[in-house]
């Protein structure tokens, strides 16, 4: 065949072959398959959109302050092993609950620093190795969490009570009003006490306030442990109670863009940075708008702004991270705060860290004023 043949050739087909592609687009684009498809495209790139409109979102910093909790250095010690177990038992984000939890069961004194032994069926004190005791301590609790999480309130107090009662309790608290509260921790040690008191006056079954006796070690700032920091007070009630109903989760909780608008989550301690604040605030009765709407941009223009170096205890300080004021945090003082992060959950944070003062946009919003 000539050359001019074959150019003829092969001119025919590059137009067979583009009118049966245009052919096969336009089928696509009409037929019911194709819209559907296309549908669903549309709706999954308008979820991306709203969800990136959620919270925030920050790449995690590495300078997080939550060993700011009142942790001895003998059970402080443990943490890497205790992460290490926390991590294969899907719990990672509940470390320093468990160095919290080790805290009042032995204070890193005894070698079964989690007083495991007797959920093996063993005598108290039978395991002589620390790190076992860290191993099965922790598949206890981890499975007393998962438990506890069909609870409608107080998750974590729920599984805290039930490693202390027995697993038991979780059922019949959650049965009962939904999940732990101090009234029916107090009602089901009296029942199995059978209404035998200790001299104390508690009654005798298990410990009946091992919720509060476990969280005292989760208070930021304060302890043998805080990196050189002193515990940090303010003088406005309405701030004070913000700051501490918010740093009740410290240790206790996961970070999860778009989480903390409901409930349930909340009964998780799960939260994104706004949602955290909003729930803080919303505890020391302010309220900073509609919770299922809440983000970063409505919550950047409530308040009185005020420059950086006049901040005070309690102002938000927002971050430029993915976005332009796309993280917040409560201002604690003392160049620290106190915010909700996707690698640590509710932590302490440092101003000075270098992730977070190359976000920091001066940006400071004193909601009470």
């Amino acid at each position: 065949m000539s050359n001019i043949g074959n150019s003829l050739k092969d001119g025919m087909q590059s137009l067979i072959k583009k009118h049966l592609q245009k052919k096969a687009i336009m089928w696509f684009i009409g037929s019911s398959v194709g819209l559907i498809i296309l549908i669903g495209l549309l709706v999954l790139v308008m979820v991306i959109g709203v969800i990136a409109s959620l919270g925030g979102e920050t790449e995690p910093s590495n300078d997080n302050i939550g060993s700011t909790i009142n942790i001895s250095p003998e059970v402080e010690k443990y943490r890497s092993a205790v992460q290490k177990e926390a991590a294969a038992n899907g719990i990672p984000e509940l470390t320093n609950l468990i160095l919290a939890l080790i805290m009042q069961e032995s204070g890193g004194r005894y070698l079964d620093i989690m007083q495991a032994s007797e959920s093996l069926g063993l005598p108290p004190n039978t395991i002589s190795n620390p790190y076992e005791s860290i191993r099965v301590g922790v598949a206890n609790f981890a499975a007393t969490y998962r438990l506890a999480e069909k609870a409608k309130m107080n998750v974590t107090e729920t599984a805290l009570q039930g490693y202390n009662f027995g697993s038991g309790f979780i059922g019949w608290s959650i049965k009962r009003d939904g999940g732990w509260t101090q009234k029916n921790a107090i009602e089901f040690s009296r029942i199995y006490s059978k209404g035998v008191k200790r001299p104390n006056g508690t009654w005798r079954y298990g410990d009946q306030y091992y919720v509060d006796h476990v969280m005292r070690y989760l208070q930021p700032g304060s302890g043998d442990n805080n990196n050189g920091q002193s515990p940090i007070k303010g003088g406005n009630k309405v701030i004070e109670a913000a700051i501490k109903a918010g740093s009740t989760y410290i240790g206790r909780s996961s970070y999860i863009m778009g989480g903390g608008r409901n409930q349930r989550d909340i009964a998780k301690g799960i939260f994104d940075c706004s949602s955290f604040v909003h729930y803080a605030f919303k505890q020391a009765g302010v309220s900073l708008g509609n919770l299922s709407s809440t983000t970063t941009d409505t919550i950047v223009v409530q308040g009185k702004k005020v420059s950086y170096a006049k901040a005070k205890r309690g102002d938000l300080v927002f971050f430029d991270t993915y976005k332009k004021n796309g993280h917040v945090g409560i201002y604690l003082g003392d160049g620290t705060f106190l915010n909700c992060q996707n690698s640590y959950g509710v932590s302490i944070a440092s101003m000075s860290n270098t992730y977070w003062k190359s976000k920091f946009n001066g940006v400071v919003v004193r909601i009470v004023q």
